[in-house]
């Protein structure tokens, strides 16, 4: 297999201090490919799990599931431009919760919630990216997000102003939104000082390498064994193998009557001998919605 020829996922453990944009211009390049997206950024005071989809994986992003977990910290007592620690204070309060408080408030950030997005966001406003504008000093609105929480807990305090957290919460939720929102339901203020993606779907820290160990193992030509396939990563989805006629069939869009007539499945991982693509079910029929060309 040609290193430019790779269709699969890679997952990153991204290091503090640069974007998910430069990993993904460096595997680019590196890699000589084409067709290349992700699961999500991470900002670039953040780290952890970055998952970056090659080739036709690319067409599997928005079949991944969507549960991402992070731990992070919160320092209280002041309010930052960018919400995080890279950002210019706003203002400061004496007001600091202590971890009773903190604990007891959790509870109003679970479920299905609202968020105001960060103004230093890659949201495009116009076609431009909010955090330019943020950048330049206009004054602008992002709509609200509706995003779901289903985890969140304290896990320690650090000293008299931080403390550590963890959550599991859908993709679109913004873990800087969440710190701003808990200081000011316990009046005060804060910040993300520190976020770390340990999780998306069933990838975990253990399954992810740096930028540095992976262009080593291109240049040994193992690199391979870091790209996992498509129907490994959305192993939860229901899966259907087809034979060789249907296959055919199925890449050329055709509906297979091959379920029985009261089925009904809404997302469905066809396979060959590897991903074919995803489909439906509806009333026994399955219909194609997207095919894999590998």
């Amino acid at each position: 297999m040609k290193k430019n020829n790779i269709n699969g996922w890679l997952f990153i453990d991204k290091p503090i201090g640069v974007s998910s944009f430069y990993i993904i211009k460096k595997i680019r390049n590196f890699l000589d490919i084409k067709k290349i997206g992700h699961s999500g950024t991470l900002d670039p005071l953040a780290s952890g799990v970055l998952g970056i989809a090659i080739g036709e994986a690319t067409k599997s992003i928005d079949y991944l599931n969507n549960k991402k977990e992070y731990e992070f910290n919160i320092t209280f007592g002041e309010s930052k431009t960018t919400e995080d620690l890279e950002g210019e204070t706003l203002d400061s309060t004496r007001s600091i919760p202590n971890k009773k408080e903190i604990i007891a408030t959790l509870k109003n950030f679970l479920g299905v919630i609202e968020q105001d997005p960060p103004k230093h966001s890659a949201i495009k406003m116009n076609g431009i990216r909010s955090y330019n504008l943020a950048r330049k000093g206009f004054n602008f609105e992002i709509k609200k997000r509706k995003v779901v929480i289903h985890d969140l807990v304290h896990i320690k305090q650090l000293n008299e102003h931080t403390h550590k957290f963890k959550t599991i919460c859908s993709s679109g939720t913004y873990i800087r939104s969440m710190g701003r929102d808990i200081a000011i339901k316990l009046n005060s203020l804060g910040y993300i000082s520190f976020l770390r993606r340990t999780r998306i779907s069933k990838i975990s820290e253990k399954n992810i390498i740096s930028l540095d160990n992976l262009i080593e193992l291109v240049h040994i030509g193992n690199h391979f064994e870091m790209v996992q396939p498509i129907e490994s990563v959305l192993d939860d989805i229901p899966a259907v193998y087809l034979n060789k006629e249907d296959t055919k069939k199925f890449r050329n869009g055709q509906m297979l009557n091959i379920f029985e007539s009261s089925s009904k499945i809404n997302k469905l991982l066809v396979l060959d001998k590897e991903a074919v693509g995803i489909g439906k079910v509806e009333e026994g029929t399955l219909v194609p919605i997207r095919m894999f060309n590998i």
